[in-house]
This record gives C-alpha cells, structure tokens and sequence, in this order.
C-alpha cells in the first residue's frame, strides 16, 4: 500500500511528456538581487571589516621547519635500492616519532616550556616524504627563536634516538669502529711496507720472500676490513643526518588578515545571498506581473509606484492624477486608463468595478486616481463608492457622506442631482455611500440596484464602482456580475498567492468580465529609470491653479 502511494507521488510531481518545464527566469534572479542589493553589501563589508579587524587582533603564529635525512642516500658511492626502500620505511616510523611523548618531554625539559606533552603535540609536526627520505619537522609558537629552537631540537632527540630503532647497541657500535680503525691502520702500514720493498733496486731473497708475505697479510686485512665495513654498514639505512636546520622565521603563518578577509566576504555574500533568495522562496507575495499572470491568467494593464505618505496628512494628497499630473504616479494611471480601454476594444466599458482580494491594497486610491484620468481624456466619469462596509472615497474628495448610493436605493423619488457631488476636475462626479446599511449584500444583488445602475449610467460615459475586498465578503462579486467590467488590484509585496488565487476564483464563479490587474505600490527603484521622463517641471500657473487647497507638494 506505501509503496503504490509513493509511486502515485512521484507519478504527480513528474512533469508528463510534452509538458513544459518552466524555466528558471534569470531576469528575475537578478531582479531579486537588484533589490537587495543593499543588503548584500553591507553583509560583505561587515564580514570583511570583521574578519580583517579579527586576524589583526589575533596572536601570530611563526612556524620553523627542521629538514633531516635517513640513511645514507647522499654519502653511499654504491647505494642498493633494498638499502635506499629500508630507509624511506624507516622515514615514516622516524615521523610517529617525533610526536611520542617521550621526545616531547625531553625537549620541554630542555627548554622549560610550560604546559604538557599533549600540549606541545598540537604545536609541532612530522611529515615523511613519499617519494624520498627526507623528514621534515615543523615547529610553530608565538615566538620566532623559540620555534625554531623547539623544531632543532626534535630534530636532535629522534637523532639520539636513531640507534635504538633496529635495537643496536651503543658499546657494539663503538667496539665495531674502533676495529675498522685499527685494521685501517694495518693496512696502511702494511701497504707502505709493500711499497718500500718492491722499489728496492736489487733486492735480497729475503726481501722477496718478505714482499710475498706482505701481499698475503694485505689481502687477509682487507678482507677483514670488508668485513667488519659490511657489519657496520648494514645499520646505514638507519642513520639519521640533518640537512637543513630551522631558522627564526621573519613573517608569521597565521593569522593571514588578507586571505581571511577575502574568505569572510565571499562567505558572508554566500551566506546572505542564501538567506535573500530562501526568504524569497519562502514569501508567496505577489511582487511582478508575472507572477500574477502565473496565478490568475490575467494580465497586468498597469504599475502604480508606492507613493510616500505621512501620518496625519490629508487623504486629498492620494489624488496624484488631480494634484500632480505631471508626476510618475499619475502618468502610470494614464497608462493603465490607455490599457483598460484597449482590453475592451470591441465592447467599449460603460461600467467598471475597481476591487481587490484583500483590505488595504489600495484599490480606493486607484479608483479614484483612475477616475480622474479618465475625466481628464474627455469621459465623463461618475465615480460611485459602493463600499458599503468601510467607505473611503468620501475622505479623499473631502465630501460629505450624509446621503449617496443608499439614498437612491431606499427612494426612486430622489433625484440624482441631489446626490452626486461635483469636484475640481471637470467632467468627475462623485456618489459617496450615504448611510451604511445593515444588509449590504443583498442591497447590492437586488433589483433596485440593476435600476439605480441603469439612472447611474445615463448621467454618463462612464461609471467606475469602488466596492469592498473579495476576500472579506460578497459585495465585489455580486456587483461584477452585473457590471461590463472588473479591474482587480494587487498590492506588490503584501498580496498573497493564495488570496489572489482565491479572489480570482470568486470573480470567475460570479461570471465577472474581469479586464486584467494593476500592480500597485511597486518599490520605487523598480520605476526609477523612468523618473527622467516624469520630471515636475517648474510649477506653472495653470497648474497651480488645479491644486486645491493652495498645495505645492509633489508625491515621491
């Protein structure tokens, strides 16, 4: 049973033959980068600056290198590789020597060192060449006279120790050189001997028959010299020499401030380049159009730029498209006004209701800004607060809320004139809530309302509807489906995939025409290589004039 669940798993996260695979977008990566660039640096400096800071503050080390020879590879006229494979073993056996505590002891005997053999073993090491016998032993400390003392005198205690490697006595040894000494010396007199009386003239018979003898006791001292040679040698593979003693070093090992400022600022981008991209992966927001269009099929018909604001200042100065219609802000509220007429070429919208998934992303903002634009090309544009839970057009206009959309659907003697209020931008009206009512929904989804609509959209061209989030309830999606169109804002950065999956699908199952998505309150640095092409020029009269209030502030 496991093992079919597994399979079936596998099975499912397999992609089909002829799916697509989708790609990893670099541009996106990059993007990602981009935007933590910031963060990215500071990572690499602090770790450098720490780590630079770190290895200066930090005890130096000096290391001295002992470099010693065993056998007689370079002294032997005639060396024969069994001598020559004996003493590389013998260089590896010299090497676990070297660090045995009883040539630690002695050397911090010598020396007075403080601590204990164990102590000493982590600072002083023994490395046998493979393809040689050569030894070498490395002494490191905080002080360079010391270390090369110490490694000297490792190099000293394995030679003492040699002898007793292959269990040679001492005494045999000397007894050994004294007779090669002393069959040398008969030799050479010997020979002198010989010498003398095979240059005599006219020698005697006796001096024949001396010469006979003395070649005879030639060849019996050299044979026993050969001997006594050969014994003595057959230790050579076990002798021990220094070729090169340690000296004080002149520049510490470690710390290395340089290399470890470079390893400290590639592993902190490493590391903060790790935890940038997993915090990414991790957030579902949405940030690009193209994540939307991945979630809800929709296209992105405009990005608004996050726009500045402080606490306690008026609602008013959201209106960028009426104060500033010069500014960035306002010119993207054109481009997405030029995109919405565009989705619906072939049925031109009459209305259209601005929503969004979720609270607080701004779609208020956008249907207004949104309505001003259009107004400004010419439309007239009644713009209609249809957020009968949390209204908030009336604050950005500055009107009064006392009567409104309510007002209409309680009478149909009311007249509209009586409840549209007119604003500073010609050809914008605006029809706020009114008193908020106890049944929203239902008000929304009845017939009154298809009638108020139809009075709505003879006043003119076109009607834009704010209404409450899709999330929160169902107010949005019973008045899409008896709308011409349905604009969905996004938050970038605070809207999550799931909302935005879930509120799609509530669009779709009310039949609403949704005509696509705004992307609102990018980052500022995504639109600023644009900002050159929005510059506020130098504040005119005339429009000075459109902004109410005596205003000269301009928006980020």
């Amino acid at each position: 049973m496991m093992r079919e669940v597994f399979i079936t798993t596998l099975l499912r996260k397999r992609p089909r033959i002829g799916q697509r695979v989708r790609p990893v977008d670099l541009r996106r990566q990059l993007a990602i980068v981009r935007a933590w660039l910031p963060l990215l640096v500071a990572s690499v400096i602090l770790a450098a600056g720490a780590a630079f800071v770190g290895s200066n503050l930090m005890e130096k080390v000096y290391e001295a290198k002992s470099t010693l020879i065993v056998g007689q590879s370079l002294s032997a006229v005639n060396l024969e590789y069994n001598q020559l494979l004996v003493s590389q073993r013998l260089t590896a056996t010299y090497a676990r020597l070297a660090t045995t505590r009883p040539i630690l002891e002695s050397v911090i005997k010598q020396f007075g060192l403080p601590g204990t053999a164990d102590d000493l073993a982590k600072r002083v090491t023994a490395e046998a060449a493979l393809d040689s016998t050569l030894l070498t032993v490395t002494a490191r400390d905080t002080v360079p006279a010391r270390a090369s003392a110490i490694a000297n005198a490792l190099a000293e205690q394995l030679i003492a120790a040699s002898p007793a490697i292959q269990g040679r006595q001492t005494d045999l040894q000397k007894s050994v050189d004294a007779d090669l000494d002393a069959t040398q010396a008969q030799i050479d007199a010997t020979q002198a001997e010989a010498e003398r009386l095979s240059g005599l003239a006219s020698p005697k018979p006796s001096d024949l028959l001396a010469l006979e003898t003395l070649r005879d006791r030639l060849v019996i001292l050299r044979s026993t010299y050969a001997t006594l040679l050969s014994f003595s040698s057959g230790n050579a593979s076990n002798l021990l020499a220094v070729v090169e003693p340690a000296t004080a070093p002149i520049s510490p090992v470690s710390p290395r401030p340089l290399f470890n400022t470079l390893i400290a600022a590639i592993l902190g981008l490493v590391i903060a380049m790790a935890i940038v991209f997993l915090f990414e992966n991790l957030n579902d927001t949405v940030k690009d159009p193209d994540a939307i269009q991945e979630i809800t099929g929709l296209s992105t018909l405009g990005t608004i730029t996050r726009l500045k604001r402080e606490r306690g200042r008026n609602e008013i100065y959201q209106l960028v498209a009426l104060l500033y219609p010069r500014s960035a802000a306002a010119e993207a509220y054109r481009t997405l006004r030029t995109n919405v007429e565009f989705a619906s070429v072939d049925a031109p919208l009459r209305t259209l209701l601005v929503t969004s998934a979720l609270a607080g992303e701004g779609k208020t903002v956008t249907a207004s800004n949104l309505a001003v634009v259009f107004a400004q090309a010419g439309r007239r544009v009644l713009l209609v607060d249809a957020d009968l839970r949390k209204p908030g057009v009336q604050m950005l206009f500055d009107l009064p809320n006392g009567h409104g959309l309510t007002t209409l659907l309680r009478s149909d003697e009311v007249s509209l004139a009586t409840v549209v209020c007119e604003t500073d931008q010609t050809n914008l009206r605006v029809l706020t809530t009114g008193p908020l009512p106890p049944n929203p929904a239902e008000l929304l989804g009845s017939q009154r309302m298809r009638a108020v609509l139809e009075r709505l959209m003879a006043g003119g061209d076109l009607v834009i509807f704010d209404s409450p989030p899709l999330q929160a309830v169902t107010d949005a999606a019973v008045l899409s489906s008896i709308l011409d169109g349905t604009l969905l804002v996004v938050d970038a950065g605070r809207s999550r995939r799931g909302a935005l999956r879930l509120g799609r699908d509530a669009l779709g199952k009310a039949g609403a025409n949704v005509v696509g998505a705004a992307l609102n309150r990018i980052p500022g640095s995504a639109t600023s290589q644009y900002a050159n092409y929005f510059v506020d020029y130098s504040a005119s009269a005339d429009e000075s004039a459109m902004r109410p209030r005596g205003t000269d502030e301009v928006p980020a």
